[in-house]
């Protein structure tokens, strides 16, 4: 029947005047619009700010600054054609949704989105499913999540070995609890993978009386059974409506990017030999 209850319902969920502005924007009619997804945000743009404009003021720097270095870092790395027609790996760059609410969506990393799609890739490549698992665990995974920052007017937050700074470059992230996936392996390789594109990295561990949050890392490193660190950049406060970090940590974490792309499986083959 046509009770009509569908579009009273849509009116009901939402305001007259939001349909109105959505459909301007859209280039269709108010009656059009089925139903919208409303997620309040700073609409300001980034900024540079600072004495010398050496801090990034930003919303969502958790995780926008992570997800730009991954991408633009493999797209540099792809800009230059003989290093493409020597590579031998399989090189991904892949965000997710739903990091903060725990992953488990479809969009998720908690999801069976990602195993699908290697599977996909493989199988287009012919590889046997019977090999496939070595693939994994010759592959390495970088979960960059940014990192809790040193902040001058809460230092005691953090222990005083474990205090990552501004401008200090790329942190490495390690938890007892597994709640970071970082290995004594993992860190080995990819501070080798940091000293041959020249980015500093630094170390964290939260403190001891203090709860740790977590990443995808863990997630994705039992799920698909791939190596994996987690890592990313120093920021101040995380999960607020806007955040900041340093500009040269951002450069860093691309440096780090496009460098572990370049250099990472030359780097494994000869630790595989030792």
């Amino acid at each position: 029947s046509s009770s009509g209850r569908g579009e009273e319902s849509k009116e009901a969920r939402h305001h007259a005047a939001l349909l109105e502005l959505l459909s301007k924007e859209l280039g269709c009619a108010p009656s059009d619009i089925v139903d919208a997804d409303l997620c309040l945000m700073d609409a300001m743009p980034a900024s540079l700010c600072g004495m010398y404009e050496e801090f990034i003021s930003s919303p969502r720097v958790d995780n926008l600054l992570s997800t730009w270095a991954a991408v633009k870092g493999l797209c540099e790395f792809a800009s230059n054609a003989d290093r493409i027609k020597e590579a031998t790996d399989i090189c991904l760059a892949v965000s997710f949704d739903h990091e903060e609410v725990g992953s488990q969506s479809f969009t998720g990393a908690d999801g069976e989105t990602l195993p699908a799609w290697l599977e996909r890739i493989l199988g287009g490549l012919n590889v046997p499913p019977l090999v496939r698992p070595e693939v994994y665990s010759r592959s390495f995974l970088l979960s960059a999540d940014c990192a809790h920052g040193v902040h001058p007017n809460y230092a005691a937050k953090h222990q005083s070995e474990h205090r990552p700074d501004f401008h200090k470059g790329v942190v490495i992230k390690t938890n007892s609890n597994q709640r970071y996936a970082t290995t004594a392996l993992t860190a080995a390789l990819f501070r080798e993978v940091c000293k041959r594109a020249s980015v500093p990295c630094q170390d964290f561990v939260v403190r001891n009386d203090s709860p740790c949050g977590t990443t995808i890392g863990p997630i994705i490193s039992s799920k698909v059974g791939v190596r994996t660190i987690d890592i990313g950049a120093p920021q101040w406060s995380m999960h607020s409506i806007r955040e900041t970090c340093a500009t040269s940590d951002a450069a860093h974490l691309l440096n780090l990017c496009q460098g572990f792309f370049e250099a990472f499986r030359e780097i494994d083959t000869s630790t595989a030999k030792l």
